[in-house]
Order: C-alpha cells, then sequence, then structure tokens
C-alpha cells in the first residue's frame, strides 16, 4: 500500500511538472498577449507528431527533444505574425474563434498527413529499466521527464522574476505605449512570448510521446486540462499556473488509485469549489478575471 501511495505521488508530481510546461505557455500568452490560445493543444500535438518523424528519419530521441519543439515555434510564428498580430486590442471573441479555427485546421492536416493511427517516440536505451527510490522501483525515463520538467519551470520562473526579459515582458504587458515610447519594438517581445509557448507546448509533446500515445485527438484532450489548471490557478498567473499543475497531477494519479472511473469528475468538482470560493483562481486578480 505505502508503495502504491509513493508511486502515485511521484507520477503526480512528474505528471504535473509536464502539465506545468503546457499550462505555462498558455498563461504567459494570456497575460501577455490577452490571447486565449484554444490552439495551444494542437501546438503540443504537433510537438509530438514532429518528434517521431525526426526520431524515425534521424534515429535519435536527443535530436526529437531538441528539433521539435524548434519547429512547432516555427509554426507558432507562422500564427502570431499573420493572424493574431492584427487582432490585438479587439474583442477577445475573435482571438477564441480565429485559434479555435487553427486548432481544427492543424487537427485535420495531422490526419491528412499521418493518418488516424496511434504512434509513439521509441523511447532512448539509456533512459529504459527502472530505478529503485527506496523499496520502490520507479521507471528511469519518467524520472527523466520530472527533472527535465522540474528544470525547465524554475529557468522560466527566475527568467519571468529575476531578468531583464521578465522586467520587459511584465512592462510590454503593463503599459505597452509607454515601452515603445521607449524605443522597444512590443510587437517583436508579444511574438517571442507566443513563440515561446509554443516551444514549452511542443517540448511537453516529445517529452510525453514516448510513454503516451501519439494521436490526432491528444490535442484536445490536453488542453482541456491545461485550461482547468489556468482556470483554477488564475488567469495569467505563472505562479498560479505551476502550483495548479502540480495539484491536479496528484488528484489525477491518488483518483486513479482511488477510483479511476471518476478522475475527470474530480477536476472539474476542484475546479468548481476554487471559483465558488475565489472566482479570479487561487492566484488571479480581478483585472485579468
Amino acid at each position: 500500500m505505502i508503495d502504491s501511495i509513493l508511486r502515485a505521488t511521484l507520477l503526480g508530481i512528474q505528471s504535473g511538472m509536464t502539465l506545468a510546461l503546457i499550462a505555462a505557455g498558455l498563461t504567459l500568452i494570456f497575460g501577455m498577449l490577452d490571447v486565449i490560445n484554444f490552439a495551444h493543444g494542437a501546438l503540443y500535438m504537433l510537438g509530438a507528431y514532429f518528434g517521431v518523424v525526426i526520431a524515425a528519419q534521424l534515429g535519435s530521441f536527443w535530436l526529437a527533444l531538441l528539433l521539435a519543439p524548434l519547429v512547432v515555434g516555427v509554426v507558432g510564428v507562422a500564427i502570431e505574425m499573420l493572424s493574431l498580430r492584427p487582432l490585438y486590442g479587439r474583442n477577445p471573441l475573435y482571438h477564441i474563434l480565429l485559434t479555435f479555427g487553427f486548432a481544427i485546421m492543424i487537427q485535420g492536416a495531422v490526419v491528412q498527413i499521418w493518418g488516424g493511427q496511434a504512434r509513439q517516440i521509441p523511447k532512448p536505451d539509456i533512459l529504459t529499466g527502472t530505478v529503485t527510490l527506496g523499496s520502490l522501483d520507479y521507471p528511469l525515463y519518467r524520472l527523466f521527464v520530472l527533472v527535465v520538467s522540474t528544470l525547465l519551470i524554475a529557468a522560466v520562473w527566475l527568467a519571468i522574476e529575476r531578468s531583464n526579459l521578465g522586467i520587459l515582458m511584465r512592462a510590454s504587458a503593463q503599459d505597452t505605449e509607454m515601452v515603445n515610447a521607449l524605443g522597444i519594438d512590443v510587437s517583436k517581445v508579444f511574438t517571442g512570448v507566443f513563440v515561446f509557448g509554443a516551444v514549452l507546448a511542443g517540448l511537453a509533446g516529445v517529452l510525453l510521446g514516448v510513454s503516451r500515445s501519439v494521436n490526432p485527438g491528444m490535442g484536445m484532450g490536453i488542453i482541456i486540462e491545461a485550461f482547468v489548471i489556468v482556470v483554477i490557478g488564475g488567469l495569467g498567473s505563472f505562479r498560479g499556473a505551476v502550483y495548479t499543475a502540480l495539484l491536479i497531477g496528484l488528484v489525477t494519479a491518488y483518483g486513479a488509485l482511488i477510483v479511476p472511473t471518476l478522475t475527470e469528475l474530480f477536476l472539474f468538482a476542484l475546479m468548481a469549489v476554487v471559483l465558488m470560493i475565489k472566482p479570479n483562481g487561487l492566484f488571479g486578480t480581478a483585472e485579468a478575471a
């Protein structure tokens, strides 16, 4: 019993940190650009599919982990520059409809190019097997995903809170006209944030594409979890996204251990309770809401 609880805890933390990569990009895009990006799940799916192709063609998981997110970033550049940029400052409904349309188009393109058959990214040989943690044998690859996700989230958090780039991002979000007056092209900052969010989503797609099925429906599944995280944590709050992703990961893991058929119900029940008590989310502000 203790081993099962420990395994569920580790799985929950690992799942939560990987979800944080996706939710962090989503909340950064909303916090900076004021865009609710429904195409974020599709970018995660593209990362997984590009990872499958690169790993198959080049025979290296590590090249897939490096190159696939960058290709997703290029797709993010095209989406932001050619379609979203002209809509900044307009009714958010335009952003929702546009990004939802992109999600449908990307999913359709994936089906046309790769078909509906499920695929998987091959696990690198060095990460096969298990590692002993006390009395528990834990998959080495899952431990690798946990470490990589945690390091990335910590690096992004430090960059936002402590670096000059983070100061520029916050200033651009709060007073666009003043930053433009200082000679800084805010449109490039916005593009960089959108692309960075896309890269994080693509990276999560590659990491999870080894242990999960890569299929055309995976984007829609993950975007629901990501939006639950963002809503509970507070719209635009990076800290809220990270903390809530960990919470959701643990709730999902323990729910699967106790009542597997009600796991999704636990997530939406948690969201309903939080919103009734604190409508702006755990770390959200009234302005963001």
